[in-house]
């Protein structure tokens, strides 16, 4: 963190251009190539392995990504063994070598290290482990962007309640103007700026780069909201340059419910106070009130925790991984390609998500025509016709979320239905 003489001088740095979200993928998230793989021998030997997709057309992994067996399976096994004998430190141990697999292949696939990653519930706890963090004073500033999810906006209202914090927010529709939409609400009282990597509501992709640079150049921490992230877009920790990326293993990497992780940059990490915490967060302590943290993002980690769960998500990573990412990547840009013209094609309904390819990924967002509510079409798709979609935020905009198992053909019958409904 820079000192606030050195944070006096930030209405004068330069802004950093740049529109993309990151510099370079991860080794393990590599970018794309241009097109799918001829054969799709791959695909139907993946689907079959998604009991959710038996009967459904599934659009909403943006939600609750669906699990392979295999996921399941390892983490009914898991809890098998931790029930057989739930206090042996064998089976503990099992359990904690789980964890630390979850926690090693997680930071491979995402590009951060092992010691900046702490294991946590949701996207939400690592949102909130930051935001507490920080010793607030009525006045204090923190900028969102104006598409949020609840997770970031209610503790952001609950710290305008009970400090009296302000709250600032900046649109976040074009990209291209986001980095210039945040400095210009930035004041020497800004002490947070938390914003989500890729919009829930558009599929918007954040210039997380030039953002981050814009801001260390004004000592201005930046936490990412990574819920729409890893698995959906290339993901590198380090080339995003933030401080602090939250993330869930239950959407686009499609581990179970109850898994997610904080990334906290190693340099920021002695100024990150610790303030909800318990045991498992100490390596050391006695009863006289002494006691020392945790030397990593570990500091973040406490008490009785999903454990069966990280292994279980282990378990989705490797399966991906084992697809390859670069083939999951290609096989999601020409569905969100397919699906985006098509939507364009179609009278009476207007493409709200990026139509440009190097914005484009598995958030699909269509608006319908007016006088329409996505809410009764969505009760409507999911009740006569076994199609999953999410309505968002904007009262007639439906969200698509394409992963790389939906299919071209799941695609047409969605529009058809739509057609039908709305023609």
């Amino acid at each position: 963190m820079s000192s606030p003489a050195d944070r006096r001088t930030f209405l004068k740095a330069t802004v950093a251009s740049g529109l993309l979200g990151l510099t370079k993928p991860a080794s393990t998230f590599a970018a794309a190539p241009a097109a799918p793989a001829a054969s799709t021998d791959w695909l139907e030997a993946a689907r079959a392995e998604i009991p959710a997709l038996a009967g459904t057309d599934y659009f909403q992994t943006g939600a609750f990504g669906p699990s392979p067996h295999r996921v399941m399976e390892r983490t009914k096994a898991l809890l098998d063994l931790q029930n057989q004998c739930p206090a042996h430190p064998e089976n503990i141990g099992q359990l904690k070598d789980a964890e630390s697999a979850c926690r090693r292949l997680l930071a491979e696939t995402v590009g951060a290290k092992p010691s900046e990653v702490a294991m946590t519930a949701n996207t939400t706890g690592g949102i909130n482990t930051v935001l507490w963090s920080i010793d607030w004073k009525a006045g204090d500033e923190i900028i969102i962007g104006n598409q949020e999810h609840p997770a970031l906006l209610l503790p952001v209202y609950t710290l305008q309640r009970r400090f009296g914090v302000v709250m600032k927010m900046a649109p976040v529709d074009r990209p291209e103007d986001t980095v210039d939409a945040v400095l210009q609400r930035l004041t020497l009282r800004t002490r947070l700026v938390a914003i989500s990597h890729v919009s829930r509501g558009s599929g918007q992709v954040l210039p997380a780069v030039a953002l981050s640079r814009a801001l260390r150049e004004r000592g201005v921490p930046l936490l990412l909201d990574g819920a729409q992230g890893p698995g959906n877009v290339p993901v590198d920790f380090h080339a995003l340059g933030c401080d602090y990326y939250s993330l869930c293993g239950h959407k686009w990497m499609l581990g179970p419910k109850g898994t997610g992780a904080l990334l906290v940059r190693e340099d920021v990490l002695a100024a990150t106070a610790v303030s909800w915490t318990g045991s498992g967060a100490q390596s050391s302590m006695d009863e006289e009130g002494h006691f020392e943290w945790q030397p990593d993002a570990r500091r973040f980690e406490f008490a009785t925790r999903f454990l069966a769960g990280l292994g279980g998500w282990h378990t989705a990573l490797q399966w991906l991984g084992q697809l390859g990412w670069p083939r999951v990547r290609a096989r999601m840009d020409h569905l969100s390609a397919y699906a985006s013209e098509a939507i364009r094609g179609q009278k009476g309904l207007e493409l709200i998500s990026p139509a440009d390819p190097a914005q484009r990924n598995g958030i699909v967002v269509l608006r319908m025509p007016a006088g329409f509510k996505a809410t009764e079409l969505y009760d409507r798709l999911r009740q006569q016709d076994r199609i999953l979609v999410s309505p968002v935020s904007q009262p007639r905009d439906l969200r698509v979320c394409l992963h790389f198992f939906n299919t071209e053909a799941e695609v047409d019958r969605l529009l058809a239905r739509l057609k039908v409904y709305c023609g």
